[in-house]
């Protein structure tokens, strides 16, 4: 157990001039407050926020951090309120201990709402301090510590929840032995059986371990003294959560591992790091594709090292990273070492707004467009968890993006209109798809225009937390506006002019009009219930009038196309959906739909379904596919039906421009000699249908002309919008 004293004299050797003074009445004020409480291992409870400082100190944080360590759980837990940590310890501390608090006082609807909640308050305090995160990650490692007086059910559930968002979290902060210590307890409890079962076979090996580390420490050592070069040289046990990942990821045997160690070679500047490597591969075979140059292409975190991997003595294989004295610092202490260099410079311990560190405040922007708290915590484990993917933009700035990223994701990395209004991408000077997967080194260049708008189909490229979250942001705006403008059109045909009066927007359960056509244009509120409250006759009063909405989505169960005879229904979640008026969906929601204006838009393409009956000989389906390519009409989907006799249906679903469009189409077809019927079909979706009969074969072939039109339209209108 740390004592007072001991916290308070570490200070001074990395911050002489601190007001240890400050932290010593903060303990006094702590121990007052936690006076009366107990731990779960029955000890006094003054003991945990002491461990939190020492974990602070640890890191080399400056005095308003580890006073905020001291006093983090005083307003949750006690009496004490911010008023009195505010006026005792200043508006600084205050401030910090409220980003720590957890949220009290409010009902929550789950648990995982709650723990989304908390998370929320965290992260938007820490982007506007980056010590409140600092501070939580104390806390939760010390409480990992002292883990084992805890049921365990809830030990387990503590660990993944530390190893799902805490530990990564730490990682990218780049304090890694943070990171590492929490792997490993949360491992323990996590997984209890095989912790123990990889404890046994490492202290069956330990000894070997140690002395083999001994030997190459100083093998490596000597090689660099006899070139002249001044180097520490420190050699490292692999920790066991790690060991235990390799193990699942590549389905190895604990005898099969052979890497356990890595060592760090210390040196006084950038060049003799790069002098070191070429002697560690002069002197050990090194691993191909292995190497990786951090120091000339730093991680977005500041971290910076040579990394390489070699072949060592009896064929042990050890990795080594090369770094300088300052990169080291950072290296061990991430963003906490900022503070070291910056307390004595600035009043509140250093410039908050750190450089390197645009996830965080990337990650806080998604706080304000996530409608549900859980879905933005699944976001955040995705986001934090996964490996990077290292990218330039066409001036040379480098994004980390997780792996696996797109294109598309990339143009919302830039910022949200970027992605909002992105039209289209090149990768590395060539035109490419949205859905695009991006590589390391990839140089991207986004091309946008302002008629582009997301698209419903954009959430299923994307693979960030932030790219989705914004897109659904759009959307739900748009769906919310085209509601309103429904509600508003439907109240007027009814009403007319009717002034919204207070007792009715009680009667709806509104605050005001807008919430109230709102109401009216989802469907939630039927005009009829409105028309019974004010004592009218709907039969005499609703006339029903073209509604024209610029926003209107077509139906994916009868695909009408501009020009066709449409309705409308504001379907939730989906916005307004256009209908064939003999779609059978349609006469359901009979009661909620309305007459529209629908006009074709500009350069935009409908999906509608046409059959085609031919004739099965050879070259019918090559014909039929060569005829739509001429006609300029990407084909989306196709189904074969065989027909009795000699005649098969031709179920395809087309990209077509407008009606006529479709009737140049239809003129083309009915021209070809094994064709000899062809329509529109309104009441099947092809959407997932796979493809049967004789020619299923051929579709590969299809699909792959429908591709290759789809990319040369694309490229057209690239060139278009650039002139």
């Amino acid at each position: 157990m740390s004592r007072i004293f001991e916290i308070t004299e570490q200070i001074k050797t990395y911050m002489p001039k601190a007001d240890v003074e400050l932290v010593n009445r903060a303990y006094v004020f702590a121990a007052h407050a936690h006076a009366r409480q107990r731990r779960s291992s029955g000890e006094l409870y003054i003991i945990h926020p002491l461990g939190v400082a020492k974990n602070l100190v640890d890191l080399k944080l400056d005095v308003s951090s580890v006073v905020t360590g001291l006093l983090h759980d005083t307003v949750e837990d006690t009496h004490v309120t911010l008023e009195d940590i505010e006026n005792r310890f200043g508006e600084e501390v205050a401030r910090l201990v409220d980003g720590v608090t957890k949220v009290g006082k409010i009902h929550f609807i789950s648990s995982e709402h709650k723990k989304a909640e908390n998370f929320r308050k965290m992260i938007m305090a820490t982007a506007k301090d980056l010590r409140v995160l600092l501070v939580k990650l104390a806390d939760r490692l010390h409480n990992m510590e002292t883990l084992g007086f805890m049921r365990p059910d809830k030990r387990k559930r503590i660990a993944i929840e530390t190893m799902e968002i805490y530990a990564p979290l730490a990682h990218r902060l780049g304090i890694h032995w943070v990171a590492q210590r929490m792997e490993d307890l949360s491992f323990q409890h996590a997984e209890p059986e095989a912790y123990q079962a990889l404890h046994q076979k490492l202290e069956g090996k330990l000894d070997f371990l140690v002395e083999t580390k001994r030997r190459l420490a100083g093998i490596i050592q000597e090689a660099l003294h006899r070139q002249g070069i001044d180097a520490q040289v420190q050699g490292r046990m692999k920790n066991m959560y790690s060991l235990h990942q390799k193990m699942q990821r590549k389905r190895l045997d604990f005898d099969e591992i052979y890497d356990f160690m890595a060592f760090r070679v210390i040196v006084d500047d950038t060049p003799a790091c790069y002098h070191v490597l070429g002697i560690i591969h002069s002197l050990y075979r090194p691993v191909p594709g292995r190497f990786k140059d951090y120091i000339a292409l730093p991680k977005p975190n500041g971290y910076q090292s040579l990394h390489t991997a070699v072949i060592g003595p009896d064929n042990f294989r050890i990795e080594v990273q090369v770094r300088t004295e300052t990169m080291h610092h950072y290296a061990e202490d991430g963003v906490a070492s900022h503070w070291i260099y910056k307390a004595n410079e600035s009043k509140n311990g250093g410039d908050t707004e750190l450089e390197g560190f645009q996830w965080l405040k990337q990650l806080a922007e998604t706080l304000h467009t996530a409608e549900n708290p859980g879905e933005f915590l699944e976001n955040v484990r995705l986001d934090l968890f996964v490996k990077e993917v290292y990218v330039f933009s066409r001036d040379g700035d480098l994004f980390a993006l997780p792996r696996g990223s797109t294109a598309l994701d990339f143009a919302y990395a830039i910022h949200t209109d970027v992605g909002n209004h992105c039209m289209g991408v090149r990768i590395n000077g060539e035109p490419a798809e949205f859905s695009q997967t991006l590589y390391n080194g990839d140089e991207i260049e986004v091309l946008t225009s302002p008629e582009q708008t997301p698209s419903g189909k954009w959430l299923k490229i994307v693979k960030t937390s932030r790219a989705k979250q914004q897109i659904r942001y759009w959307l739900r705006g748009q769906e919310k506006e085209e509601a309103i403008r429904l509600g508003s059109h439907m109240l007027h045909n009814a009403l007319g002019d009717f002034t919204i009066r207070h007792d009715v927007l009680q009667f709806a359960g509104c605050k005001d009009d807008v919430e109230l056509k709102e109401k009216v244009g989802r469907g939630e509120l039927e005009v009829s219930t409105l028309f019974k409250y004010l004592n009218k006759d709907i039969s005499h009063s609703f006339i029903r009038k073209p509604f024209a909405e610029a926003k209107m989505h077509a139906a994916s169960c009868c695909y009408p196309i501009p020009g066709d005879s449409v309705a409308g229904v504001f379907e939730s979640g989906h916005g307004f959906i256009v209908h064939d008026i003999h779609c059978k969906v349609l006469q359901k929601l009979e009661d909620k739909s309305v007459d529209v204006d629908w006009q074709p838009t500009e350069s935009c393409l409908y999906n509608t379904g046409i059959e085609v009956f031919c004739q099965n000989e050879r070259g019918s389906l090559s014909l039929v596919t060569a005829c739509l390519a001429e006609q300029n009409a990407n084909i989306e989907d196709l189904k074969i039906e065989q027909r009795p006799g000699s005649l098969s249906s031709l179920y395809i679903l087309l990209e077509v421009e407008d009606r006529l469009h479709l009737s140049r189409i239809f003129k083309a077809l009915r021209a070809l000699p094994h064709v000899s019927r062809v329509h529109r079909h309104h009441n099947e979706s092809l959407q997932g249908q796979r493809v049967k009969g004789r020619f299923g074969s051929v579709f590969r072939s299809v699909a792959s002309l429908g591709q290759s039109i789809r990319r040369t339209f694309v490229e057209k209108t690239i060139r278009r919008k650039k002139k």
